[in-house]
């Protein structure tokens, strides 16, 4: 009695979707015609058979809403295979999409993807070319859902318009799952690029929370990291292009900052083609402010993180108020005795010249140690002072020793200067 006034409810109340799941599962529980015979003999039928009556006469009485449209009232036509309906619901659905043009073929399938994630409908792509863009429910076999649509570029605007609709999904997803299979790469990267426009290093992880907060779906670890690559490589260009245009992007440098140095060293092939090897700039800005600042200059290098390795090598200035000056650059392929010769004999030439005295702090890499100590090197005394770099020391004393009480104190002896150290002198005589 009560699943009766269940579905009696649901009715007066138009809530067609939760009737139709009520009558799936009903129609399993009546397969079995032994349980139905049962509860005829026990005198049941009856009572179902009034009701049965009570639901046909609420039935007949109700009439259907503006929202669903007959039949009968649409006009079917068939083009090219596909069932064509100029019916309202085309309109409803474009509608639900917020718009009915699109600019190109990339922002209708955006949309219609967003739709799909949003309603919980799946769709596959039955044709795909550059003016047409055909899909259907992908559980059409399953289910008989005749869901389709066409998208085409009309030839008068250039825009994208729906132009065969047939709708809406009449499908059920008995399973549950994190994923949507809508939910690709392609559609994460351009829902988180605005994110890794303003943060290039944000983490896998924080992109996932992001898609999971904005579309209510879990993508695997592998479908955002492929994502975030699509998105970067939209943003920042991908590594081939970053190459080819570098040169182009030094030569505007040196054309509106006039005294900037850039050094290339490349190999010609036989092709007419040429081989990167390194290449070495210092600003004209940065060359004029290392006049009037410390003699010092510290050298680094960093990792490349992506498609081919490398490596940046830079050198900093210090200025009176321990503020870096950034002096100069380098794109090496690796870390070695000719990259690091090529690029101390050019800071030495551009941006040091003439001035004696300067202190070149650096790490202890063995191709620095070797350009440093060679004979007539700048960097050496009477010429000129190298010192290491007390983070890196400390750093790798750290590694040997993993002592964090003795990597405390081994800093703090080797922040003193000489000032504080005669003090210490005179206190103990």
């Amino acid at each position: 009695m009560s699943h009766m006034n269940s579905i009696l409810d649901m009715i007066r109340n138009e809530d067609f979707d939760t009737l139709s799941r009520f009558a799936v599962v009903n129609n399993e529980m009546n397969s079995e015609s032994d349980d139905v015979d049962e509860v005829q003999r026990d005198g049941i039928g009856d009572e179902t058979k009034a009701l049965n009556e009570d639901v046909d006469e609420i039935v007949n009485e109700f009439h259907v809403p503006s929202n669903f449209t007959n039949i009968e009232e649409i006009d079917m036509t068939t083009v090219d295979n596909w069932s064509v309906s100029h019916s309202v619901r085309k309109n409803d659905f474009t509608r639900q999409l917020g718009k009915d043009t699109f600019k190109d073929k990339e922002e209708v399938i955006r949309a219609i993807k967003l739709h799909a994630i949003r309603t919980h409908k799946y769709f596959e792509v039955v044709e795909t070319c550059l003016t047409i863009w055909k899909i259907r429910c992908k559980l059409h076999s399953e289910s008989g859902c005749k869901w389709q649509l066409r998208a085409s570029k009309l030839k008068r605007n250039g825009y994208f318009e729906i132009t065969k609709y047939i709708g809406p999904h009449t499908c059920l997803h008995y399973k549950i799952t994190q994923d949507h299979p809508n939910l690709d790469a392609r559609l994460i990267a351009q829902e988180t690029e605005h994110l890794i426009k303003e943060q290039p290093s944000i983490s896998i992880p924080a992109l996932r929370a992001e898609t999971i907060n904005k579309l209510g779906y879990t993508p695997s670890y592998k479908k955002v990291w492929v994502g975030k690559e699509k998105a970067i490589e939209h943003v920042f260009g991908n590594w081939d292009d970053s190459y080819t245009d570098l040169p182009k992007f030094l030569s505007a440098l040196q054309h509106f900052n006039r005294d900037t140095i850039v050094e290339w060293f490349i190999t010609r092939l036989d092709n007419n083609q040429v081989e990167f090897i390194h290449v070495f700039w210092s600003f004209a800005p940065s060359i004029k402010g290392f006049e009037h600042c410390r003699p010092v200059i510290s050298i680094d290098a960093t990792h490349f993180y992506g498609k081919y390795n490398g490596k940046m090598m830079i050198g900093m200035g210090v200025d009176a108020k321990n503020q870096i000056l950034p002096l100069a650059f380098a794109i090496a392929e690796n870390e070695s005795y000719n990259s690091w010769y090529s690029f101390l004999s050019h800071v030495k030439r551009h941006v040091v010249k003439e001035r004696e005295g300067i202190c070149l702090i650096s790490y202890r890499h063995p191709g620095i140690l070797k350009v440093v100590n060679e004979e007539g090197s700048p960097w050496l005394e009477l010429r000129g002072f190298h010192r290491y770099c007390l983070r890196h020391f400390i750093n790798n004393f750290n590694d040997k020793f993993h002592n964090s009480q003795l990597k405390t104190l081994a800093y703090r002896a080797g922040s003193q200067n000489q000032v504080m150290f005669r003090k210490y002198q005179l206190h103990h005589e």
